[in-house]
């Protein structure tokens, strides 16, 4: 896997830098069990240059650094490397200041926020990571059209001794990458995911993402919590709003909306160092929270309770051993996309 990633960014033109941060970040994505932002991104990432959206050549670049902020100009490229660049910024200026921002503009998609976060758990610092996303795929509650993006929001803390509690979640019932998932597996939705401009369900895993896909915002996702305001949808919208105000809003980055070409996205990152800003005990705390939630009484004896983070824990330790499960539809969009690039095809089935 992580060689078919490197051979498709070689051959996409990426520099060798940016190549090294796109593979970790895809690779550590599909080991976590989040087909959506892995390797299936490269088709729409081979889309994205053909048409002049994705710059794939350049890197990001630091254009202002003021006491615990810093501000990234994405380059109009590969969105990984602009992230990864954004939160050890901010976890340098939380070092010095307790508390660390950067925000950047001018960039891409950048796979799973949680990646990012997961970034600052792992130096022993709470991290943040928020971004706004390209075109409209969330329908405001009680719009008839979609105009916001998934807005995903995600947060890391370090566990003593332990792998973080990480959390990782769209604004919208589900990120837009997962209904891909099943219309590569060629399956229905299993919910209420996806609306038509009638405010109808739609299930077709096809007609959902065709509908998605089209300028005119014939479909839309829900927000979080469903529709209406019965199920707390209003909430799911608020908290989109949040994040773009913070992630484009602050950067300087576009407003929501589908756009011809290029549409700039925006990304939040913030680091809190414990031993400066807070009492130092933050890892201990958080073990003995996420200890004390596992512990409590199931509904199903055979199903115990999680916390945030720990269904791809055991994902990655599964697929370190077993291998990433990749469907017909998706490998075949792999061997069209490294036709189109020059890319050797080297995946290797595992049986």
């Amino acid at each position: 896997m992580r060689a078919q990633i490197r051979a498709i960014m070689t051959a996409f033109g990426a520099t060798d830098s940016v190549v090294d941060i796109a593979t970790d970040v895809m690779h550590d994505t599909d080991l976590s069990g989040i087909d959506s932002h892995g390797i299936s991104m490269l088709p729409y990432y081979g889309a994205g240059i053909r048409d002049g959206s994705l710059a794939a050549g350049t890197e990001p670049e630091v254009v202002r650094d003021v006491g615990a902020t810093v501000v990234i100009d994405g380059k109009r490229g590969f969105g990984h490397p602009s992230g990864q660049l954004g939160m050890e910024q901010a976890i340098a200026k939380a070092r010095t200041f307790g508390v660390g921002m950067a925000t950047v503009r001018e960039t891409n998609h950048y796979g799973a926020a949680g990646y990012y976060a997961r970034l600052a758990a792992e130096q022993g610092l709470v991290g943040m990571s928020l971004c706004s996303t390209r075109n409209a795929y969330q329908t405001p509650t009680g719009a008839r059209n979609p105009l916001m993006g998934t807005n995903p929001i995600a947060f890391a803390c370090p566990v003593d001794g332990e792998e973080p509690i990480v959390v990782d979640m769209a604004t919208t019932v589900v990120p837009f990458n997962k209904v891909k998932v099943y219309e590569l597996k060629d399956q229905p939705l299993p919910a209420d995911w996806v609306l038509d401009s009638h405010g109808r369900s739609v299930r077709n895993s096809a007609e959902a993402m065709a509908g998605l896909g089209a300028k005119d915002g014939s479909h839309g996702l829900l927000p979080l919590g469903g529709a209406g305001v019965l199920g707390g949808g209003h909430k799911g919208y608020a908290l989109a709003t949040m994040v773009q105000l913070l992630s484009a809003g602050i950067s300087g980055a576009d407003q929501p909306g589908n756009v011809d070409g290029f549409q700039s996205v925006g990304y939040f990152f913030l680091a809190i160092d414990p031993e400066v800003a807070g009492a130092g005990i933050t890892p201990a705390y958080a073990k003995e929270l996420r200890d004390t939630l596992r512990g409590m009484d199931p509904v199903d004896p055979e199903v115990p309770v999680q916390v945030a983070g720990d269904p791809e824990h055991r994902e990655r330790a599964h697929r370190a051993v077993h291998g990433i499960p990749l469907s017909d539809m998706l490998l075949d969009q792999i061997r069209a996309t490294c036709a189109d690039f020059g890319a050797d095809l080297v995946l290797e089935k595992v049986t």
